[in-house]
């Protein structure tokens, strides 16, 4: 049984993950207003804090912000885990938190980039899916299987929609992940674990 003063504490902190997401749509609104070149149809978001944006680090700063914000999510998914595997899925989500801060420091055309944007959704996918593991251990089915889903289905998804008519940009699909991440995260909230 976890304390009570631990436990809204943890609730609290939960509430970081969809925060991260505010953020990240501010830093994306107000930088696309500084850059008019940039389209979500044409686009990748992290152009807007790449070489070509003008002021980059309003939409790297957000990302740096965000993945604080993930991190202290996480950190609040440890408090209420009663199991390892839970535990485990908390870490999990922390170092995609750190990945998100990283795109930040790491901007478009820096050589790590694409690698830390890319496990972000990764480390993000993966956490959610050992999350719903966790759950559904623990006889929590409908948050464990839809853990679960959201965790797995992304990927087969995005290469489904490639496959068929194409991404019309990298934004699109980034931001098609990261609706499925905020899901996660809402699911959470409404999830006593």
């Amino acid at each position: 049984m976890v304390p009570a003063k631990l436990y809204r504490v943890s609730r609290l902190l939960l509430l970081a993950g969809p925060l991260a997401f505010a953020v990240f749509s501010a830093g994306v609104l107000l930088s696309s207003q500084l850059n008019p070149w940039w389209s979500l149809y044409k686009d990748a978001f992290s152009d807007l804090g790449g070489p070509k944006a003008r002021a980059p680090w309003i939409f790297n700063s957000a990302l740096i912000v965000a993945g604080v914000l993930f991190c202290m999510f996480s950190i609040g998914l440890l408090g209420l885990s009663k199991s390892r595997v839970v535990s485990f899925a908390s870490g999990l989500l922390f170092m995609a938190g750190v990945f998100l801060a990283l795109i930040g420091v790491y901007p478009s055309g820096t050589r790590p980039h694409v690698f830390v944007s890319s496990w972000f959704y990764v480390q993000s996918f993966m956490g959610m899916a050992v999350l719903g593991v966790g759950l559904l251990l623990e006889k929590k089915l409908v948050h464990g299987i839809a853990l679960l889903l959201l965790g797995v289905l992304p990927m087969p998804l995005a290469l489904l929609v490639e496959a068929t008519i194409g991404w019309p940009s990298i934004a699109i699909l980034e931001l098609a992940g990261a609706f499925f991440i905020l899901a996660g995260a809402l699911l959470l909230l409404s999830n006593t674990l």
